[in-house]
């Protein structure tokens, strides 16, 4: 498997998706002032702790996706407030995280509680690799 990206990296399906949909959609799109922001908060899902680490491995076995670990997955932690301080506006903040969801960004994997912040896979998850030939 290739190396994972650092920090703050997306992999280049992610960005083949981010400039697709950049390309496509309105001026005024929500999402495309949200999104440069959740690049610099993307991590490794092995660097999640508790729960929020459980919910990934919970993600994958829903997914089918039994060849991945947590730490092949980038995820970030979303807590709506934030999104509203850097939009300016919570409706704001919902439409543009519904968005990322909606074009392919983002993938709910534990929806947050009241002040706590809600976790997303960033997606293409990584490829399935074939299995190794006998």
């Amino acid at each position: 498997m290739p190396p994972r990206p650092p920090y703050g990296m997306i992999r280049p399906d992610t960005e083949r998706i981010a400039i697709e949909a950049a390309r496509a959609s309105r001026v005024n799109a929500a999402w495309v002032t949200l999104w440069p922001e959740v690049v610099g908060r993307i991590q490794s899902g092995d660097l999640l702790k508790g729960r929020d680490l459980t919910a990934i491995h919970d993600y994958l076995v829903s997914c089918g996706r039994f060849d991945l670990t947590a730490s092949d997955v980038q995820a970030v932690l979303l807590p709506h407030d934030w999104a509203a301080s850097v939009l300016g506006h919570p409706q704001s903040a919902a439409r543009a995280i519904g968005q990322l969801q909606e074009i392919g960004l983002l993938d709910l994997v534990k929806k947050g509680r009241k002040g706590s912040a809600s976790l997303f896979a960033v997606m293409p998850l990584p490829p399935e690799e074939p299995d190794p030939p006998p």
